[in-house]
């Protein structure tokens, strides 16, 4: 069951890899705003003939992210009462929030759905980074390789960051100051990427003990130990016990 669960976070995540890749592909030479698709935000094509596309990959990497996290739990990985779990679970609940909530176009001014997919958007990008580096713990080489690709996406989230720091400082449109949808790209790939790593580590690896079981394991064998008899060393003999009087002794 948990490598079903496993493969279902491997094809999910490669999926939208391969969507948003085929829309760039196909309708990416578009023209909006005074710009091309491919160089706006991955959300802009919710607005066009392949935001089916957009919304089915997103959808089915948030459905792929919560099947991982429960086979993940049911193999001992992470418990379902953790910092790892709530935000891979927050990560799940930002996809289905910028699907619920689309992008807006900010030149027509305010808008609270607007406002709310941001929010979801950077729910996401956050929420996932830190959930994989606290659950791919080991060195199994999926292992390394989630927390490569999370190292690298962290870094293309260190960018968008420092846009924003800057465009506060100096009033200028933060999303101006950098390729926003070269660096949206970025972050996502190597997020998604990550996820494909733990899934695939979810389907080699064999099924942990949970906490609990160790704990119990242990006490198991240091009783074993503590009520095992003293051991004698090699050429000394058991000193005689003393006998009942009452026992007759061997038969001659």
């Amino acid at each position: 069951m948990e490598r079903a669960l496993g493969w279902m976070g491997v094809f999910g995540s490669a999926f939208a890899i391969v969507a948003v890749l085929a829309l760039d592909a196909t309708l990416g030479g578009q023209h909006i705003r005074g710009g091309r698709l491919r160089a706006a935000t991955i959300s802009e094509y919710v607005y066009t003939s392949g935001g089916a596309a957009f919304v089915a990959a997103v959808l089915i990497l948030a459905v792929a992210s919560a099947a991982l996290l429960h086979g993940l739990i049911r193999a001992g990985r992470v418990r379902l009462r953790s910092a790892g779990s709530v935000l891979m679970m927050l990560w799940v609940v930002g996809l289905l929030g910028v699907v619920a909530f689309p992008k807006h176009n900010w030149v027509t001014g305010p808008s609270a759905s607007g406002t709310v997919h941001r929010l979801a958007t950077l729910l996401a990008f956050v929420a996932l980074p830190l959930a994989v580096l606290l659950i791919a713990r080991g060195r199994d080489v999926t292992v390394r390789a989630a927390r490569w690709f999370t190292a690298v996406g962290i870094g293309w989230l260190a960018v968008l960051f420092g846009a924003i720091a800057v465009g506060v400082a100096t009033g200028r449109p933060w999303w101006k100051l950098i390729p926003l949808g070269v660096v949206e790209r970025g972050i996502a790939g190597f997020e998604v990427a990550a996820l494909i790593a733990l899934g695939l580590w979810l389907v080699r690896g064999e099924r942990a003990d949970p906490p609990r079981e160790r704990q119990a394991s242990s006490r198991r064998e240091r009783h074993r130990h503590s009520t095992s008899g003293p051991r004698v060393p090699a050429g000394r003999s058991v000193p005689p016990q003393d006998r009942d009087p009452h026992d007759p002794g061997p038969a001659p």
